[in-house]
């Protein structure tokens, strides 16, 4: 079944004409590989800072802003995203969240020049594989510190569905300061909620979570948590990292989802949920909680 989402033109801040910013004048502001930013290049110079624009119209625009409500009612460092229109193209315009004076940033793509060995090939990265590249060069509090984070961030992406979680959309910063590598922000979390490829939320994409980077190399036909309806990714990570991937399930279900959508239907962003789409999130949020309690029995 598909559920849908409204936008109200009327609380929709317009923007324009205003002009792309320059490549070179984007550098200035964001540490983002070249080829990159050649795709991602609709950058624009709004309040004093720095905004990525990506123009949407469908319900990504939802999916997005609610992965964004979704981190913040659990404490979690997110990036910031509006419903606006801008030059008379409505989508999503997010304010740079890079502090370039205090941290540098990499995505998982570009942590290799941090770590020499970290893997650089595009589709082999995996969960276990980061783990291993970071007991190599850290010592065992930095490296527990960065698997709790990273374990965090895997079980949000489970609980909401993401499935473009790809090593661009994950990112790291390193505290010039302390050289402390850390998290960055969440991100680009337009594909969860069981949106598929039309834009739509569709309740037939909410079967097994097939997440872009995943915890190994697992073989899904021979796993045998899959048949019992349990994630497998969630399941090794649980087996091989017990008490972080415990913390985090229950991190992750203490979300009060009654007062995430109620707050973010009430919020001045020109996103209207019908009663049908918030009691699908709800459904799709008691679900992940069942399925978090019966992977909790395996240890």
């Amino acid at each position: 079944m598909l559920y849908s989402i409204r936008l109200n033109a009327r609380k929709i801040k317009k923007y324009g004409p205003i002009c792309k910013l320059s490549r070179d004048v984007v550098h200035t502001y964001v540490d983002i590989d070249e080829a990159l930013l050649i795709e991602k290049d609709s950058w624009f110079y709004i309040d004093s800072t720095a905004n990525f624009f990506k123009e949407r119209n469908d319900a990504r625009l939802a999916c997005e802003c609610l992965s964004q409500a979704y981190a913040e009612a659990l404490g979690a460092e997110s990036a910031t995203y509006s419903v606006v229109t801008l030059n008379e193209h409505t989508g999503l315009l997010s304010p740079n969240f890079q502090n370039r004076d205090k941290y540098q940033y990499f995505d998982l793509c570009e942590l290799y020049k941090l770590l020499p060995s970290f893997p650089k090939t595009y589709n082999s990265y995996t969960l276990k594989k980061i783990f291993e590249t970071f007991a190599y060069y850290y010592d065992a509090p930095t490296r527990c510190m960065l698997e709790k984070e990273i374990i965090k961030r895997y079980v949000f992406d489970w609980y909401t569905h993401q499935l473009d979680g790809n090593p661009r959309n994950n990112n790291f910063r390193l505290n010039k300061e302390t050289n402390q590598l850390e998290l960055g922000p969440l991100f680009d979390r337009e594909q969860s909620f069981g949106i598929n490829r039309n834009g739509e939320l569709d309740d037939e994409t909410l079967g097994i979570w097939v997440p872009a980077v995943p915890y190994e190399d697992l073989d899904f036909k021979s796993e045998p948590y899959l048949f019992e309806g349990l994630d497998a990714n969630i399941v090794s990570l649980l087996l091989d990292y017990p008490e972080a991937t415990i913390e985090a399930l229950n991190w992750v279900t203490s979300i009060d989802i009654e007062h995430v959508l109620d707050n973010f239907v009430t919020r001045d962003e020109g996103i209207i949920l019908p009663e049908a789409t918030l009691g699908y999130l709800k459904h799709m949020a008691e679900e992940k909680t069942k399925e978090k309690e019966k992977i909790m029995k395996l240890v």
